[in-house]
C-alpha cells in the first residue's frame, strides 16, 4: 500500500501533463483567465494578477484578460501607471477599442499628460462622439484649449457644459476638476471648496485633492483652517514628507517656532524607537532654526538611546561636512558602510556619501556609489534622481525620463523628481510637458518657494502674468516673509504696471529690516518711480537714499550706476571719485571708479585702475575681462587677445575667460579651436543655454557631416520655443539642414528681424527661401547678406551667397 500510495500522485501527474500537452495555447490562456476571475471573486487580487499575467505568456492578444488586469491594477491597487500601460497595449492591438481610449484619456488627464489626452481623446471622439464619457472628454479638451488661448467666453461655456454633464456623471473626476478650475478662475472660492469636498469624498486616499483644498483655503486666508487641513494631511498621508515640511513652513511663516518644534517633537516621540525618520526631521529643524549646537545635543542623545545609532552618526557627519570638516565626515560615512549588508539604510548612506563626493569634485566616486545602489535596488528614488541629473547633463533625455518615471512610481509626490522631469522635457524640446511638470512640482511641494519661483519665472517669461501672480500669492500665504517670493512678485507687478501693488511689496520688504530686504525694496521702488513718473523721479529717490544719514555704501553705488544708466556720466565720475576717497581700501569701489572713467571716455585711466587691481591679485577673471573689453574699445584687438591669454595662465579653467578666447578663435577662423573650447564648456555645464547655442551653431554652420548635424540638433532642440534671435537662428538653421525648411522659416524670419546686421543670419533665411521655392525673396536676402558682410568677407557662406546672387540674377523672374 505504501508503494501504491506513492505511485498514485505520479500517475495523476502524468495524466495531467498529458492533458496539458494536448491543450492549445489559447486553451491554456483561457484557463489562467478563468482562474483569475475566480480569485478576483474571492478578492485575492495578488494571485489574480499573477494568473492574468500568465494569460499573456500563452496569448498576448487576450483582450478581456488585458482589460481585467488594467481594472484590477487601477481599482484595487491604485496603480495608475500600470493600468495605463495595460490600456495602452489594448489600444495598440485594438485601435478601435473605445473603452481603452476613454480610460487612457482619463488617466492621462489625471496625470496632466496633455499630449496623451489629445491623442486618445480625439480618437475616442471619432469612435463614439455621443457616448456620455466621450462628450465629457470633448468638453475637457475644449475647456483647456480655451484656457490656453485665454478665450474667456469659450472657457466659461465649456465649464457650463461640464457642470451640466456632471448631473449625468456625478462621479466623473475630469468634469469636476474642470468645474473646480473654472470656479477658481472666476474667484468663486466657496463653490471650488464645495466641489473639492465632493471629490475628496469620492477619492479619500488621493492626496492631490487635499492639496487643492489647501490651496483654496490659502486664497481665502483662513489660517486656522489651513493649519487643520495640514494636520489632517500629515495624519492621513504619514509617508508624505512634503506635508510635514509645509506645516513646519506654515508655522515658521507665522514666527511660531515653538509650534513647529512641538509638532516635530510630537512626531518623534510617537515614532517607534527603530524608526529614526521623525527624529531626523526634528534634528534638521533644530540645526536650521535653533542652531547647530542644539541639533548636536539631540544627535548625541539619539546615539546614546537608539538601538541603531548609525542614522544619527550619518546625520552628525552631515553637520561636520557642512562645517568644513569634509574629510572626517566622508571617513565617518565610509566607516558606516564597512562590513554592512546591503539594505535600505546602506543605500541611503551611499547616496548621502555620493552627494558629499560630488560636492568635493569626486564625480567618479559618486557615480560608482549610485550605480551600486541601483544594482541592488533598481527603483531607489534618490539614486534614480542623481542618475537622471547626469543623463540630462549628457543630453540623454530619453533615459532620464525613463529613470524619473520609475522614481515617480515609487515616490509619486516627489517634487524634485518632477522638477528634473521638467528639465528633461525642456532639454528634449517639449516645453509644454516641461511646463506641466513644473506646475505639478509646485503642487506636490505644497507651494514651496523654490518650486514656485521656478514655475513663476517660466510663466512671466511667457507673459502669463495672472497665473504667475496666483501661484506666488498662494506660496506667500504659507510663507509671507519669504524675500525671494516677494522680490519676484514685486518684479511681476512692475511688468504688469500695477504700481500700487509693487509699492506694497516694496513696503513689505522694507519692514523686514535686514539689509538685503531693504536693498531689494529700494530697487523695486526706484524702478516703480522710473516707470510711473520718469527717470528724474527715480534719480531723486536714489539721491535721497544716498544722502540720508544712514545711507549705506550700496545706496551710494546704486546712485552712481543709475547716473551712468541715464547718461549723467560726469556726475557719476565725480561721485565715484569722492566715494573712493572716503573708502581708499575698498577695492570694490575701484571697479565702480574704473567703470565711471570708461563711460566718460577716460580709457587709459580705467585701464590703469584695472592693471593696479591685477598687480595686487592676478586671480581676478572679471577684471581681466573688463580690461580686455576696454582694449577692444580702444581698437587694440591683439592686446585684448593677449590679455585673455595672460588671464588664462592664472585662471585656466574659468568659463568666462575660455568663452572670450573661443570668440577670438571663431573670429580668426580657427573653428576647430573654438569648437574644442565650447565642447569643454558644454561638458562642464550643458545647462547653459548660451554655451549650448554657440556650440550647436558652430557645428551646424561649419560642419557638413551627419553626425555633427545630429549632435547640433540634440543640443539645440531645447530652443524650439525661444524668442532670443541668436537661438532662433541656430534652431531654424539646423531644422533647415535636417530637411524641415517649412518649420525653420518662422524661426529664421524672426532671427533675421532681431539680428538685422548679422550677415550669416540673413544668409540662412535666404537659403530657406530658396529651398521653399521663393526665389525672389532668396535673392533679396542673399544681397542683404553680402551687403552687410562687405567686400572683404571671404567666409564660405558669404561666398556661397555671392554665387547664388549671380545664379538667381541670370534666371528670368517668374510670373
Amino acid at each position: 500500500m505504501r508503494v501504491f500510495s506513492r505511485l498514485l500522485p505520479a500517475a495523476l501527474l502524468s495524466t495531467t501533463l498529458m492533458l496539458s500537452a494536448c491543450q492549445s495555447e489559447e486553451e491554456k490562456a483561457e484557463g489562467h483567465y478563468q482562474t483569475a476571475l475566480d480569485l478576483i471573486a474571492e478578492q485575492d487580487y495578488d494571485r489574480a494578477i499573477v494568473e492574468l499575467r500568465n494569460v499573456f505568456q500563452n496569448d498576448a492578444g487576450h483582450l478581456e484578460a488585458r482589460r481585467t488586469l488594467a481594472e484590477v491594477l487601477l481599482q484595487q491597487r491604485g496603480d495608475r501607471q500600470g493600468a495605463y500601460s495595460q490600456y495602452l497595449r489594448i489600444a495598440e492591438q485594438y485601435p478601435d477599442d473605445l473603452e481603452a481610449r476613454i480610460a487612457l484619456t482619463e488617466l492621462a488627464f489625471a496625470s496632466n499628460l496633455w499630449e496623451e489626452v489629445e491623442r486618445h481623446g480625439q480618437r475616442a471622439e471619432e469612435l463614439a462622439p455621443e457616448e456620455p464619457r466621450v462628450k465629457a472628454i470633448a468638453t475637457i479638451r475644449t475647456y483647456r484649449a480655451a484656457a490656453l488661448a485665454e478665450d474667456e467666453p469659450a472657457r466659461r461655456e465649456a465649464a457650463r457644459q461640464a457642470d451640466d454633464q456632471l448631473a449625468e456623471q456625478p462621479e466623473s473626476f475630469p468634469l469636476r476638476m474642470i468645474v473646480i478650475d473654472n470656479a477658481l478662475r472666476e474667484g468663486d472660492l466657496s463653490r471650488a471648496l464645495a466641489e473639492i469636498d465632493k471629490v475628496i469624498a469620492l477619492a479619500p486616499d488621493d492626496p492631490r485633492y487635499y492639496r487643492e483644498r489647501l490651496r483654496v483655503l490659502a486664497q481665502i486666508g483662513d489660517m486656522e483652517a489651513i493649519e487643520a487641513q495640514l494636520r489632517e494631511m500629515v495624519e492621513r498621508f504619514p509617508e508624505d514628507t512634503n506635508n510635514k515640511a509645509t506645516l513646519v513652513r506654515f508655522y515658521l511663516s507665522r514666527q511660531d517656532f515653538d509650534a513647529a518644534e512641538g509638532f516635530l517633537r510630537d512626531l518623534a516621540e510617537a515614532a517607534p524607537a527603530d524608526e529614526p525618520g521623525p527624529t531626523i526631521d526634528l534634528i534638521r529643524f533644530l540645526a536650521e532654526v535653533r542652531g547647530v549646537e542644539a541639533a548636536r545635543v539631540e544627535i548625541d542623545k539619539a546615539i546614546a538611546e537608539r538601538p541603531d545609532p548609525v542614522p544619527f552618526l550619518v546625520l552628525r557627519a552631515g553637520l561636520d561636512f557642512a562645517a568644513g570638516q569634509r574629510d572626517e565626515a566622508i571617513a565617518t560615512m565610509q566607516g558606516a558602510l564597512e562590513g554592512a549588508e546591503p539594505s535600505e539604510q546602506t543605500h541611503n548612506i551611499k547616496i548621502t556619501l555620493a552627494r558629499m563626493l560630488l560636492t568635493t569634485g569626486n564625480e567618479v566616486g559618486a557615480r560608482t556609489l549610485v550605480e551600486e545602489v541601483l544594482t541592488e535596488e533598481v527603483n531607489h528614488p534618490e539614486a534614480l534622481k542623481m542618475q537622471a541629473a547626469w543623463q540630462i547633463e549628457a543630453d540623454d533625455t530619453d533615459a532620464a525620463i525613463a529613470a524619473l518615471r520609475t522614481a515617480l512610481d515609487s515616490a509619486p509626490e516627489d517634487a524634485q523628481a518632477m522638477t528634473l522631469m521638467a528639465e528633461a522635457y525642456s532639454r528634449s524640446g517639449r516645453p509644454e510637458l516641461a511646463r506641466d511638470f513644473l506646475a505639478l512640482a509646485v503642487e506636490a511641494s505644497g507651494n514651496a518657494p523654490a518650486e514656485t519661483i521656478r514655475y513663476a519665472r517660466l510663466l512671466i517669461g511667457e507673459e502669463r502674468y495672472l497665473p504667475a501672480e496666483d501661484i506666488l500669492i498662494n506660496a506667500l500665504r504659507l510663507a509671507p516673509d519669504n524675500r525671494d517670493l516677494l522680490v519676484m512678485l514685486g518684479q511681476l507687478y512692475l511688468r504688469m504696471e500695477d504700481f500700487g501693488r509693487a509699492q506694497n511689496v516694496a513696503d513689505t520688504l522694507r519692514r523686514q529690516g535686514d539689509e538685503a530686504a531693504v536693498q531689494a525694496a529700494n530697487a523695486i521702488e526706484a524702478e516703480r518711480l522710473n516707470r510711473q513718473s520718469g527717470a528724474e523721479e527715480a534719480m531723486a529717490y536714489l539721491e535721497q537714499l544716498a544722502n540720508a544719514a544712514d545711507a549705506t555704501l550700496a545706496n551710494r553705488i546704486a546712485l552712481i550706476r543709475a547716473r551712468i544708466g541715464t547718461g549723467d556720466t560726469e556726475a557719476a565720475l565725480e561721485q565715484a571719485q569722492a566715494l573712493k576717497a572716503e573708502n581708499p581700501d575698498n577695492e570694490a569701489l575701484d571697479i565702480v571708479l574704473a567703470t565711471a572713467q570708461a563711460v566718460n571716455g577716460n580709457l587709459s585711466e580705467a585701464e590703469a585702475i584695472y592693471r593696479g587691481l591685477l598687480d595686487r591679485n592676478p586671480a581676478r577673471p572679471g577684471v581681466w575681462l573688463e580690461l580686455s573689453r576696454l582694449q577692444q574699445r580702444q581698437g587694440d584687438r591683439e592686446g585684448a587677445k593677449t590679455t585673455i591669454a595672460e588671464a588664462l595662465s592664472s585662471a585656466p579653467e574659468n568659463p568666462q575667460l575660455l568663452w572670450a578666447q573661443a570668440s577670438f578663435l571663431e573670429q580668426d577662423g580657427d573653428i576647430d579651436g573654438a569648437l574644442a573650447i565650447y565642447e569643454n564648456l558644454y561638458e562642464r555645464s550643458s545647462g547653459s543655454a548660451v554655451v549650448a547655442n554657440n556650440l550647436a551653431s558652430l557645428l551646424a554652420t561649419y560642419r557638413e557631416d551627419d553626425e555633427s548635424l545630429e549632435r547640433a540638433w540634440t543640443i539645440a532642440r531645447r530652443f524650439n520655443d525661444t524668442e532670443i534671435p541668436a537661438m532662433q537662428d541656430t534652431y531654424g538653421w539646423i531644422a533647415h539642414r535636417r530637411g524641415e525648411s517649412a518649420e525653420a522659416l518662422p524661426y529664421l524670419e524672426a532671427a533675421a528681424q532681431g539680428l538685422p546686421n548679422d550677415p550669416l543670419v540673413q544668409y540662412h533665411l535666404g537659403q530657406v527661401y530658396f529651398a521653399l521655392g521663393r526665389r525672389d525673396d532668396a535673392l533679396a536676402q542673399f544681397r542683404k547678406a553680402v551687403e552687410i558682410a562687405g567686400p572683404g568677407d571671404q567666409r564660405a557662406q558669404i561666398e556661397a551667397a555671392r554665387a547664388q546672387i549671380q545664379e538667381l540674377s541670370a534666371v528670368a523672374p517668374e510670373n
